[in-house]
């Protein structure tokens, strides 16, 4: 069985997912994706787990609709990509499986080969209700259409099977969850390995106050990350629990507006990119994770930081809520855009067994691991076939 995975676009948690796949089907799994959208990490990790298996290009042409501006919420603009070589790469690779990554982007490609010659097509797929509440009718329709000729969907939660389900219309085309996963293995083994010296260091660097609690957010610094809601409620936070601290870490549109308004807040560390194998250094010295999202359809940050052993909270607007948090027992779900909420839940932790929650976060997350979520893949191609 030849399976192949179209997708221009993803990061390293993907890599132990494409290796596990490759070695249980006798080095039969091949990747084609887009060079512009992958780090220098990624690639060189994808050359040396894939070998020969892998196919970057580098062709992309794109044409984009509407006035997105800065916004990274769903449905803001609609882009066209056209991919020189694209098609002709993957009847080469000629597959009995082709798994295409939701029903825009490279996607059309992967699904024009599959009805062309009458190959099994599989659509890894990610979206809620609430992340397509804005669709247009045009691209509901689209899916509608194209959703057809699909075998199976490969899904990461509840929330996707619902709109696939209740508003696309697919609810006798079979579905397999839990396909999503965060790099939880290498992460865990770092964040282990890290020492208590390490820890102290950049505790004593940032000048992080050994008698509060430590809360971290890793991703976007967009508006669609919640990162302002979320920054406006920790300085009434600081009234009460004035030796707190939250680190922020990634890039984005805010970044230096929330830095000037911020900088008289000693309390708030955004530190900008991070490198990813640098990261679990955060982890480690973390006690809370914490994920403000305003639009997300499963955030993975979430179970990397679950993997950690952390306590977690997010937000009601994440696709991956529903299965990663369970209220009380490892972390909260909150709010956003509601400010009670955002502080009721950084208080909580205050009051709670942090060690037993991050126990917990460990044996909820370990459902979602890179083997596990592979080896439904596999057994889902399997399927098709049969």
């Amino acid at each position: 069985m030849r399976i192949l995975w179209i997708t221009p676009w993803f990061g390293n948690y993907r890599i132990p997912v494409y290796d596990y796949l490759n070695k249980k089907n006798n080095n039969n799994f091949y990747l084609i994706c887009n060079s512009p959208d992958l780090s220098d990490l990624v690639k060189q990790k994808l050359h040396s787990t894939l070998d020969n298996n892998v196919y970057i290009l580098d062709s992309e042409k794109r044409i984009t609709f509407g006035k997105g501006g800065n916004t990274t919420f769903a449905n803001s603009t609609l882009t066209i990509k056209t991919v020189d070589g694209l098609y002709k790469q993957i009847k080469a690779i000629n597959p009995d499986v082709v798994i295409v990554e939701g029903f825009g982007s490279w996607s059309p490609y992967g699904i024009r080969y599959a009805l062309l010659h009458r190959k099994k097509l599989m659509m890894f797929y990610e979206r809620t209700k609430y992340v397509e509440r804005n669709s247009p009718w045009y691209r509901t329709l689209y899916r509608i259409l194209i959703g057809h000729f699909v075998d199976h969907f490969l899904i990461n939660g509840i929330q996707t099977e619902e709109y696939l389900n209740d508003t696309l219309h697919f609810k006798s085309t079979p579905k397999t969850l839990g396909v999503m996963c965060a790099d939880s293995f290498n992460l865990q083994k770092n964040v282990r390995n890290t020492s208590i010296n390490d820890i102290n260091k950049e505790k004593d660097k940032l000048n992080i106050s050994r008698d509060g609690l430590t809360f971290l957010f890793v991703g976007q610094i967009v508006e669609r990350k919640g990162i302002r809601q979320l920054l406006t409620a920790w300085r009434k936070h600081t009234m009460e629990f004035p030796n707190d601290h939250l680190i922020v870490i990634g890039t984005g549109v805010l970044e230096d507006k929330m830095l000037e308004d911020y900088k008289d807040i000693t309390t708030i560390h955004i530190l900008g990119s991070i490198s990813y194998d640098k990261l679990h250094l955060y982890y480690a010295l973390t006690d809370v994770f914490i994920m403000p999202t305003l639009e997300d359809n499963w955030c993975l940050v979430l179970p990397e930081a679950m993997a950690c052993k952390l306590p977690v909270a997010c937000s009601i607007y994440n696709g991956g809520t529903s299965e990663l948090i369970k209220d009380g027992v490892n972390g909260y779900a909150f709010d956003p855009l509601n400010e009670t909420s955002i502080l009721e839940m950084l208080s909580n932790f205050h009051h709670v067994n942090l060690i037993e929650m991050g126990e917990k976060s460990i044996q909820i997350e370990s459902n979602f691991t890179p083997d596990k979520a592979a080896k439904r893949i596999l057994e889902a191609c399997k399927s098709v076939l049969k």
